[in-house]
């Protein structure tokens, strides 16, 4: 016959409290005596005690300790930084993070929302393939969400952001700079923020220098590094090729770096994203780079600002960017 479960009741008796003072330090209260705090931790570990989490969420108006994360591709490292970030937060709130992945495809996505709000999460945190604000298609109530780095247009939602505009600016004008006039633009879709923001800055700051924005030198519906590199090689093989490519994440950049490579060719490139091992590419590489881990860590933040009772208007988040060069220089001569 299997033992039954200690409870509260058993370690009050054990302790010589009340089960109040139990549920008060299990619930981390500071209003409890020092000394009797550590009699009920020893009681707690003498009896061997774990607070039923389950049952305790099922409770009206407890909250469950959990959120949730939705997140396009969990082998993208920039969805992983994301993940680290908010879950270091959650952390230091005492609650666990949960995280589905949509490998973006919005069904996919909203189902995994509507299974977080059957779960009952205190609140939730998305990445969003999803041009819909999630109210327009999920029954959500009042559970609070905080959007990360792509979100729909409607800003009745708090949204983290990275600085685009600025990435995709610094990048172009150093391109321009090192006298390229020719540069390529190689993305993914063309409808998400970000793809969009960037796409929109790409022709704003060609336009700024003066120059053209030639539609046959935009590759866009990447949505894999194999995409990226046959889009690039294609874009080579023009009769008159770019001398420089920009691509707007890290997917697009390590296919085109597949394509330059297999092609050993010079063009220039700069992309948007950092990407692992990039100082020992053969070649230099501009590099737009962020905190994804900051991007998390601020989304989760706001959050629990929100959880803890927050309702101010909804706050746009930005996370600033910086322009790298990385890899090494050509060799000339023999």
């Amino acid at each position: 016959m299997q033992a039954t479960r200690p409870t509260m009741r058993d370690v009050a008796l054990r302790a010589g409290v009340g089960v109040g003072t139990v549920s008060r330090v299990v619930n981390k209260n500071d209003k409890v005596r020092p000394e009797t705090r550590a009699r009920v931790e020893q009681a707690i570990a003498e009896t061997g005690f774990h607070r039923n989490e389950l049952a305790r969420m099922l409770r009206p108006g407890q909250i469950t300790a959990t959120i949730g994360l939705v997140i396009d591709d969990l082998a993208n490292p920039f969805s992983s930084a994301v993940a680290s970030g908010a879950g270091r937060v959650a952390g230091q709130r005492d609650h666990v993070l949960l995280i589905g992945s949509t490998e973006r495809d919005v069904e996919t996505e909203r189902d995994l929302i509507r299974e977080f709000v059957r779960r009952q999460v205190d609140g939730l945190l998305i990445i969003s393939n999803d041009l819909k604000p999630v109210d327009e298609t999920i029954t959500i109530g009042d559970l609070p969400i905080v959007y990360i780095d792509r979100a729909p247009v409607a800003n009745r939602y708090d949204r983290v952001m990275l600085d685009n505009h600025t990435g995709v600016k610094s990048a172009l004008n150093r391109l321009v700079s090192d006298g390229h006039r020719r540069i390529a633009y190689v993305g993914g879709s063309p409808t998400a923020i970000t793809g969009a923001t960037r796409l929109r800055s790409y022709r704003q700051v060609l336009q700024g220098h003066g120059l053209p924005v030639d539609p046959e030198l935009v590759s866009m519906h990447n949505y894999t590094a194999d995409d990226a590199r046959e889009s690039v090689i294609a874009l080579l093989g023009r009769r008159r090729p770019p001398t420089a490519i920009f691509s707007d994440n890290n997917r697009m950049t390590y296919g085109a770096i597949q394509a330059l490579t297999a092609l050993d060719s010079r063009t220039a490139l700069a992309g948007f994203d950092d990407i692992e091992l990039a100082d020992l590419l053969p070649f230099e590489i501009d590099l737009v780079v962020y905190s994804p881990s900051d991007l998390g860590a601020k989304g989760a933040a706001q959050l629990f600002r929100r959880i803890d009772g927050d309702t101010g208007a909804a706050r746009t988040i930005r996370v600033p960017t910086r322009l790298d060069r990385r890899g090494r220089r050509f060799h000339t001569g023999a």
